[in-house]
């Protein structure tokens, strides 16, 4: 595909979705590349190309892969304590999903 490059390769179907997600919510064109081949034979999963991938075109690749790298700096942080209801929630989560507290950017 010229004009375009192969941002990342994932193991499933699943994770396609969400990085093309990720990256179409900030504006970033994407093209799915091998979902065929997902589905096709779960045996030739680990052969060259036979993975799913997420491509963008080459104008946005600098964008794409910072989006996906602060992606991976948020999964990163410690689970926290809401401050305003006490439950206990892993560190990807921004906001507490039983009282809708924000997380305090300094946890």
């Amino acid at each position: 595909m010229k004009g375009w490059s192969r941002l990342h390769t994932a193991d499933n179907p699943t994770e396609i979705g969400f990085v093309r997600g990720l990256l179409e919510a900030e504006g970033i064109s994407t093209r799915v590349r091998s979902m065929d081949l997902w589905t096709a034979a779960v045996e030739i999963y680990f052969a060259e190309g036979a993975r799913p991938s997420v491509w963008v075109s080459d104008d946005d690749l600098e964008r794409a892969r910072k989006v996906l790298a602060e992606v991976d700096r948020r999964g990163s942080r410690t689970d926290w304590t809401c401050p305003a209801c006490g439950e206990n929630l892993e560190g990807q989560f921004t906001a507490c999903w039983k009282c809708g507290q924000a997380r305090d950017d300094n946890d």
